[in-house]
């Protein structure tokens, strides 16, 4: 079954650019493309992708707000952040907004099919040279919203979400062990099961999906 994409993106070129080298890959499937995120989210009320491609700068709605929208209503449709910026301010508001990937518009075609699917069963990406930023923000402000409970859909045990915490904050293992007074091989296995529990594949998306689901 293809994967159905909507893109929305303002720049015609860069729009019809990135459907023709997508649609040369024969799961993909692009069902629509517009040009701002009101238009996105007039789209998907009557015809519904699995992803949306979404740029942030763009006029009458941006991407963080459209994205924000859709995620309330549709919570299902994967969002990727298809983006020449890299400032560290949307790089939070995009998580804090529902996003599952963030990814910068240099990004090669067979990767972004990588992360289509990747997403589709539900891991999360962030380019690796902005993914510092997430850490950095973290450690500064913090992932939780004011008044808002953390959630436990991934069954995180109390001493887990204590850790991940921890890792959210850029501590290493042995940072941990020492604060936690554990030993760094009790750590190393906490850490291996949170990774497992939200199927990630490191620490800096543990944290990007910590900071996405709202979980410590």
């Amino acid at each position: 079954m293809s994967i159905k994409i909507l893109l929305v993106e303002d720049h015609e070129l860069t729009r019809k650019g990135i459907a023709y080298s997508l649609k040369t890959f024969p799961d993909i499937e692009i069902i629509g493309d517009v040009d701002n995120g009101k238009k996105a989210v007039d789209f998907i009320s009557s015809k519904k992708p699995d992803v949306i491609l979404m740029d942030i700068a763009m006029p009458v709605m941006n991407g963080i707000d459209a994205t924000k929208k859709i995620n309330e209503s549709y919570p299902d449709i994967k969002i990727i952040m298809l983006t020449s910026i890299n400032e560290k301010q949307s790089v939070l508001s995009a998580f804090h907004s529902g996003a599952n990937a963030y990814c910068m518009k240099d990004i090669k075609s067979e990767e972004l099919i990588n992360i289509i699917k990747a997403v589709m069963t539900g891991a999360v990406w962030i380019d690796p040279n902005i993914a510092r930023y997430v850490l950095d923000i973290l450690q500064t402000t913090g992932i939780q919203e004011e008044n808002k409970t953390p959630s436990n859909l991934f069954n995180l045990t109390a001493r887990e979400r204590e850790i991940l915490k921890l890792i959210a904050e850029g501590r290493s293992n042995k940072d941990i062990a020492e604060k936690l007074v554990l030993s760094l091989h009790t750590v190393k296995n906490h850490v291996k099961n949170i990774i497992q529990k939200l199927a990630v594949d490191d620490r800096t998306q543990a944290a990007i999906l910590a900071l996405k689901e709202n979980l410590i």
